[in-house]
């Protein structure tokens, strides 16, 4: 057989629970399995403690012999539709157990997002549900998930008396120094060891959400909660960073706001040269932050880095000379996909920057619909003539990087990219005339390609051969 894992054994899927899917067959001497034309089977409104309590529904005739016969009264454990679930979201009007032909076309699922705890319970479940629906041709592919990311928890910061381990409230401790994690308990003095740990409320570090969202609005803590740590990181909760994520919201809101007053009232101009260096510095950093937010929106996960982005962009947008504001069209476009950008973690926030954005007088952009709303918007992309990284490697070690136009990299052959790392001095001098025995090449759309070209341990220089 298909050897899975040293944990699992026989899956048990029968409980004792009146929540759960029925076991569609009747106890007889003679007959078991309910015909496939009874399905469903429903359960009845249950009246008393148990299932098994509802004579009305457990004593039934035996549909094929007529003779009294009772239902199981057992039901599936919940990890049995939990554990394909997902096939039903791909079309939910659909008759039947799922849309086969979408499956074909949709499955596997390409982000899986849980618990660790997951790993030995609905991971496994769902993969062997996923291999059986491939046996019988059902599913494209034998794994179900492309991709797991494990998301870390929010931990809460906890105080315990050192001596007894009892856990106490956070009023009652007083912070002697606070870098060494150093207090004392207001009222005995005893030692408190500081600590963060998952949130309970037997150890009295809980946060209530609803007086976050009050004090600061949903957005407000949503950014928090993403920015600063990795998604598959703990978060230590702690309100004092608050002011970061507000500022940077003041200064986003403010250049939306000075946008405007410049479009209606524009300031005096500057020289050509000036403007155009300033123009040329904003189209840079557009890219620059738009290639480093969708890479980590899409490929690598990390949400705290996409936010890290874009208040690099609000520091670009706010270093250039008014005269920016009014009349370039790298601005207006830097400023619209930062709000686009932002938009899925800060959606109210985005929303009401995009209307007060998209009011502006002298709008310069053909790309941007201004009449829709933020969400209706093209997601913003690199520009095809923005220099992207083509990183050359020897043996897995850096040598060099070679900036090429995002329209010319993505059209290269592996064997074209092969060669420009071979003209580089930096890549002729990390071979020393020893010849390679393979390379590798990888592109990441939009964002950068790499290239590494292995040679054989121990291979020795080319000779050199003197033409006469």
């Amino acid at each position: 057989g298909y050897w899975t894992s040293a944990k699992l054994r026989d899956w048990l899927i029968s409980r004792q629970r009146y929540w759960g899917t029925p076991i569609p067959i009747v106890h007889c001497e003679t007959c078991g399995p309910v015909p496939v034309s009874q399905l469903p089977v429903e359960l009845p409104k249950l009246t008393g403690r148990c299932l098994a309590d509802e004579s009305d529904w457990v004593n039934t005739p035996c549909p094929k012999c007529g003779s009294k016969a009772r239902r199981e009264t057992d039901t599936m454990d919940t990890f049995v539709d939990s554990s394909w679930y997902y096939l039903r979201y791909l079309n939910v009007k659909k008759d039947g157990m799922f849309d086969v032909e979408r499956a074909r076309t949709m499955m596997p699922v390409d982000l899986y997002v849980g618990g660790k705890e997951h790993a030995t319970l609905h991971l496994y479940y769902a993969r062997f549900v996923s291999h059986f629906l491939y046996s019988l041709g059902l599913l494209p592919e034998k794994e179900p998930f492309k991709r797991l990311l494990v998301q870390g928890m929010v931990m809460g910061r906890s105080f315990r008396i050192k001596g007894s381990g009892q856990y106490v409230h956070g009023d009652r401790v007083q912070i002697v120094d606070a870098k060494r994690h150093k207090a004392i308990h207001k009222d005995t003095n005893e030692a408190v060891v500081v600590t963060w740990e998952k949130m309970s409320k037997s150890k009295y570090n809980g946060v209530d959400p609803s007086n976050m969202f009050e004090e600061y609005g949903v957005d407000t803590t949503r950014l928090l909660t993403l920015a600063d740590v990795a998604p598959t990181s703990h978060r230590n909760w702690n309100s004092s960073t608050f002011p970061g994520v507000l500022n940077w919201q003041k200064r986003l809101w403010l250049t939306v706001q000075e946008f405007l007053n410049y479009r209606q009232s524009p300031p005096p101009t500057i020289g050509d040269e000036e403007f155009k260096r300033h123009d040329d510095y904003l189209f840079d950093s557009r890219n620059y932050y738009v290639k480093g937010a969708n890479f980590n929106f899409n490929a690598a996960y990390q949400f705290n880095v996409v936010i890290s982005k874009m208040q690099g962009l609000t520091n670009s947008l706010r270093k250039v000379p008014p005269a920016l504001f009014a009349r370039s069209l790298q601005f207006e476009r830097a400023l619209g996909d930062q709000l686009i950008i932002i938009a899925p973690m800060a959606p109210h926030f985005a929303s009401e920057l995009w209307e007060a954005y998209a009011s502006a007088e002298n709008r310069l952009s053909r790309e941007v619909r201004w009449d829709k709303g933020v969400f209706e918007q093209s997601w913003p992309v690199v520009d095809y003539d923005y220099g992207l990284d083509l990183i050359c490697q020897v043996n897995g070690a850096e040598c060099c990087v070679v900036k090429i136009p995002r329209r010319r990299l993505e059209a290269l052959s592996k064997e074209e990219v092969l060669e420009i790392a071979l003209q580089q001095k930096e890549v002729e001098e990390a071979l020393r005339r020893r010849q390679y025995a393979k390379f590798a090449y990888r592109l990441q759309p939009s964002y950068e390609g790499l290239i590494n070209i292995v040679v054989p341990k121990g291979a020795e220089p080319v000779p050199v051969v003197n033409k006469c």
